[in-house]
């Protein structure tokens, strides 16, 4: 059967099969690349290993994401697949098989399918795949240029079991769909074409399935969401990570809300055209799957697109007005690269300059943090200070940064409950452990370092000390500059400001692109798996009067419809992600988004949707042609 179906019907495991090849490449991908950094030594403490801790941490957010990828759209594409072929398990409960026998067969189909789709891309993807995102990671320094791939052995093992882990996937992700093959009756055998029309029951697996992830995913971060000993950044920090967890729970549980979102749907379409709408509002409302299948990889591409893209958008506008705001000197004194500035320079003829010592500081733990990294600080004059930068001190003094003490940003305060005047054990740059005293807490930690020592106690305890911005008061056209140096002024400093690294940046972007390529993938190949199995409906449309532009209009109509609610899902998801995060930051009432990439994707993925239809469907085909194609 499965053999028959792949020769007589190939668009209809086009969808699933690509999906299994994009997910077993992307996946194996990662995979190599992961084995290929962590099989390589590095000095300790290295610029190297921190580059591969970082590209560790990247390879293992963008597994998480293809995994989730690959549940979410092998599911519906394969469900919908399934529904296409309920006419073919009729007619073998009418020849006596039985219910069971009925599921393991479309069980063994799935796996077939997802088995042979993964090898194939396996073998032609992994590698070339690997050596691109090798290439791009590396250039960005995302990627120790040490590092290369695995031995061919090790890569032939990794392509098998990623081959084996993606076709349980896609089983288990079909399992509602196998399971309602066993529920047709021969009766449906009357029904002809409308089974695959037939709206699709509420399963309790999936249900199921979709409240254990609630509890297991979301509630744990609401939970520490909530917490009152926690800083009210880390909260913040938590909500970003809420998306992955809530788009698979939104995805699982559409077959419960999706009809209640179409019914206003309905509604606007009937305003906007009434009469081709009235019939695309009766084609969304009578199969839900169809919409479901549609608004899942639309949301998965915009809403991570928006809620991950959002959330460094709106730290990085949080950065940029801190530093506006607390940014008061004349001009900024900047290394270029393989150079650093001098520790010690405080005065020059045209004014004053205060130099910022780069160092570290590693804060006491606490019970969220067992193993606190050392962070960002700098060692500053304390007199000085106030006239270059506004921290927005909240408690105590800046003029009381002296001998054995050092102030802290809020986040670290409230964090470690500490207290002005409260004497804190810190491990500074060298090693050395030094019981100091807190003497203020400013709230601008965002834009600037978390800690501030004494330049005095910075310096002695910091190996080869530099500093990493030397700020200046009064002319800065006549500091002596040296080489290796840049002086800008602040408006020209504040113009040019990064809020945050390019690494960063190219991380975001990275992941959702490839997420995205993949949805939008998905989202053509279901739109038009799902145009397939309606050839006599649109041949009856057209008997009916419908012209060709109106065929057309109705078929974009249904297509964008399930685009629009995964579209109002993702706007959804990017809030209840970003709100908590601009409120602690304090910038907006509502989280900045990056606009043109978050446009970008929900163009393309509408713009996927609408000619994938189209293109299946045909509409413009004359009448006659309509109804030969219904009838082969």
């Amino acid at each position: 059967m499965f053999t028959s179906e792949v020769r007589v019907h190939p668009g209809r495991v086009a969808g699933a099969a690509v999906a299994c090849a994009v997910t077993a490449a992307g996946v194996g991908a990662c995979l190599v690349l992961m084995t290929g950094v962590s099989g390589t030594g590095y000095a300790e403490n290295s610029a190297a290993a921190a580059t591969a801790d970082s590209a560790q941490d990247l390879l293992s957010l963008l597994l998480t994401l293809l995994l989730m990828s690959a549940v979410l759209v092998t599911g519906s594409t394969v469900s919908l697949w399934t529904g296409q072929r309920l006419g073919q398990f009729a007619v073998l409960r009418a020849l006596g098989v039985s219910a069971r026998r009925l599921r393991a067969m479309a069980m063994l189909d799935v796996a077939a399918l997802s088995l042979l789709s993964a090898v194939v891309g396996m073998g032609v993807g992994i590698l070339p795949l690997a050596r691109f995102v090798r290439q791009v990671m590396a250039d960005n320094d995302l990627y120790p240029a040490a590092a290369g791939l695995p031995s061919p052995a090790v890569t032939v093992l990794e392509a098998a079991a990623v081959c084996m882990g993606t076709s349980v996937v896609a089983v288990v992700a079909a399992l509602t769909a196998v399971l309602a093959a066993g529920r047709v009756r021969p009766i449906d055998l009357l029904k002809d074409n409308a089974l695959a029309m037939a709206p699709s029951r509420r399963s309790p697996v999936r249900l199921g399935i979709g409240i254990a992830l609630l509890v297991t995913t979301c509630l744990p971060l609401l939970v520490l969401m909530v917490v009152p000993m926690l800083p009210g950044m880390l909260k913040a920090a938590l909500a970003p990570g809420l998306a992955p967890m809530i788009i698979p729970v939104l995805a699982v549980l559409a077959p419960w809300y999706v009809p209640l979102l179409v019914r206003p749907l309905g509604g606007l379409l009937r305003l906007l055209d009434r009469r081709v709408g009235r019939i695309a509002a009766a084609g969304l409302r009578a199969a839900p799957v169809r919409t479901t299948a549609v608004a899942v990889p639309v949301l998965l591409a915009v809403g991570l697109a928006a809620a991950m893209l959002g959330a460094g958008a709106t730290m990085g506008e949080a950065v940029r007005d801190q530093t506006e705001r607390g940014l008061r000197a004349d001009g900024v004194v900047s290394a270029e690269p393989e150079h650093r500035l001098p520790a010690g320079a405080t005065a020059f003829p045209g004014g004053t300059a205060t130099p910022l010592v780069h160092t570290t500081v590693t804060a006491p733990k606490t019970f969220y943090d067992d193993s606190p990294e050392p962070v960002r600080a700098w060692g500053a004059d304390a007199r000085a200070l106030p006239g270059v930068l506004d921290l927005d001190v909240e408690q105590g003094r800046l003029d009381a940064l002296t001998g054995s003490s050092f102030a802290a940003g809020a986040t670290q305060v409230e964090g470690h409950h500490w207290k002005i005047g409260q004497t804190v054990r810190l491990r500074l740059a060298d090693g050395s452990s030094h019981r100091l005293r807190l003497a203020a807490v400013y709230g601008r930690d965002l834009a600037f370092p978390e800690f501030l020592l004494p330049g005095s106690l910075a310096m002695a305890h910091t190996p080869d000390a530099y500093a990493e911005q030397i700020l200046l008061r009064g002319d800065i056209t006549s500091w002596p500059k040296a080489a290796g140096q840049e002086v800008a002024s602040r408006s020209a400093y504040l113009a040019d400001l990064a809020p945050r690294s390019p690494q960063d940046d190219l991380a975001a972007h990275l992941i959702v692109a490839v997420v995205s390529g993949y949805a939008l993938l998905a989202v053509a190949n279901t739109c038009a798996l799902a145009q397939r199995d309606r050839r006599a409906q649109r041949a009856h449309l057209r008997a009916l009067g419908l012209t060709r532009w109106q065929l057309l209009r109705c078929v974009l109509y249904e297509s964008s419809g399930g685009a629009v609610v995964g579209v109002v899902l993702s706007a959804l998801t990017a809030l209840i992600c970003l709100t908590p995060l601009a409120a602690a930051l304090g910038v907006h009432a509502v989280p900045t988004f990056d606009v043109p990439w978050t446009l970008g994707v929900l163009g393309a993925v509408l713009a996927a949707a609408a000619l994938a239809s189209a293109l299946s469907a045909r509409p413009l085909r004359d009448i006659r042609e309509q109804f030969a194609g219904s009838a082969s």
